[in-house]
């Protein structure tokens, strides 16, 4: 007897340029999914085919959150994080005391 998996995880097939090579991709796995199921092979009734638009630049700037999340949670200033792209869901901004005037 095999012991059916609990864990779940998304899988990433493959990376597109345009839409109609994306839609042709997709509609290709749901057929394979629904074959499966149809014949009762090995499937899970949870998997699924879905797809997300990522915009240019987008690991780079995740990147750049991750880093910026971990030099703050870790205490580290005096860098120019505001100079770094960050993700749209993250701002930065650099606050500094007023010199007195002389």
């Amino acid at each position: 007897m095999t012991q059916r998996r609990r864990e779940r995880r998304h899988v990433v097939i493959a990376a597109f340029d345009n839409e109609p090579e994306f839609l042709v991709c997709i509609g290709r796995v749901r057929a394979e999914i629904g074959r499966r199921r149809q014949r009762g092979q090995d499937f899970d009734p949870r998997e699924h085919a879905s797809g997300v638009v990522h915009e240019p630049g987008y690991l780079r700037r995740t990147a750049n959150g991750h880093l910026v999340s971990r030099a703050f949670k870790r205490g580290i200033a005096g860098l120019r994080f505001e100079e770094l792209e960050v993700p749209t869901n993250m701002a930065v901004f650099r606050s500094e005391h007023p010199r007195p005037s002389r």
